[in-house]
């Protein structure tokens, strides 16, 4: 797989930073420039992404840099069925900033049910301890959603919510106390539980209170790795910390060929630089990292990876053993 399935509105045009790095311009003044992805149906995604808004420009629907819209004004990503499904047929938006307080798992169907009541997941609020969106410098932004079994609308499911930034470190949300369907419940939905399609970015307002700004809004996103199905949450990532939960620089790599000392993978960098120390982690489905494995990066070459100096010893998850990655690859940007 590996490439997206449209555009929607404009092509996103894809820009260089200090440093090499490049990145999509997916959120652009008032125009569109959405990404889309579908997939077959499925009741268990992973999703992680990076997100920035360059200095001097503005988070959507705001009048200067550095400040929070006071009403709804982005949906970062948007996963649903369909390619209609925002409408209200099993969407979810991963996350969106939809009532100018705090960033929440929520989507037009209303899916996520607490007690059989619509009931949106906070997954950051500014100024508590679960804040994690920073202004100066690159996010990142990680999801898994497994739907609950054998009856996706009768039993709870399992969220798992993680925001990072260098500026606030890692923050996790965990919920297993709500349900991620809710049947044919609108005029848009269906009795079909799946999600099938991905789109980046899912929507942000132009046109509001804040109008006479939207030129400065603007929103780059990296890195962006999908994996769907069984297994989805388990992969490999490097860390800027020997403990996982430690660190405030993550970056997933794709392997390519996995064995019991060694592991060959294409590497999205993220935050990282040439010759940076780090650490590789293989989670495993349950979400359990391995303790950490120093690497080293080397040089970085044009397609934006570096490849790590993994050492000789054995990679082999033992502390817990991986279940086998998605055979869903990622998508990146």
């Amino acid at each position: 797989m590996g490439n997206w399935s449209g555009v929607s509105g404009n092509a996103p045009i894809y820009e260089a930073e200090d440093g090499g790095n490049i990145a999509g311009r997916l959120v652009d003044g008032d125009v569109s420039r959405q990404l889309q992805i579908n997939f077959d149906p499925v009741q268990e995604i992973f999703l992680s992404y990076r997100i920035r808004i360059p200095e001097g420009y503005h988070f959507p629907n705001t009048s200067q840099p550095g400040t929070f819209a006071p009403d709804s004004a982005w949906k970062m990503a948007w996963i649903m069925d369909g390619s209609s499904g925002y409408r209200g047929d099993d969407d979810i938006c991963l996350p969106t900033w939809g009532n100018g307080t705090y960033f929440s798992l929520i989507g037009n169907d209303g899916g996520i049910k607490k007690d059989g009541v619509a009931n949106p997941l906070q997954v950051g609020r500014p100024g508590t301890e679960n804040h994690w969106f920073s202004f100066s410098d690159w996010n990142r932004f990680s999801v898994h959603m497994k739907a609950g079994n054998p009856d996706p609308i009768l039993d709870k499911g399992l969220i798992f919510a993680q925001g990072l930034s260098e500026e606030f470190g890692q923050k996790t949300i965990i919920a297993n106390d709500r349900t991620l369907f809710d049947g044919d419940d609108n005029v848009n939905d269906n009795a079909i539980s799946q999600w099938t399609r991905l789109n980046f970015s899912g929507w942000h307002r132009s046109g509001g209170v804040n109008a006479v700004y939207d030129h400065m809004t603007r929103g780059l996103y990296d890195d962006i790795y999908l994996a769907t199905g069984s297994n989805s949450q388990a992969r490999i990532e490097i860390g800027d910390a020997s403990v996982y939960s430690d660190s405030t620089k993550l970056t997933i790599i794709t392997p390519d060929n996995w064995s019991g000392t060694s592991i060959m993978a294409t590497v999205r960098e993220g935050g990282f630089s040439e010759g940076e120390q780090g650490y590789l982690f293989v989670v495993d489905s349950n979400n359990n990292p391995s303790v950490g494995y120093p690497i080293t990066f080397s040089s970085t070459s044009e397609s934006d990876a570096a490849t790590p100096v993994v050492p000789e010893e054995p990679i082999d998850g033992s502390a817990p053993n991986p279940d086998p990655i998605s055979t869903t690859p990622g998508y990146s940007v």
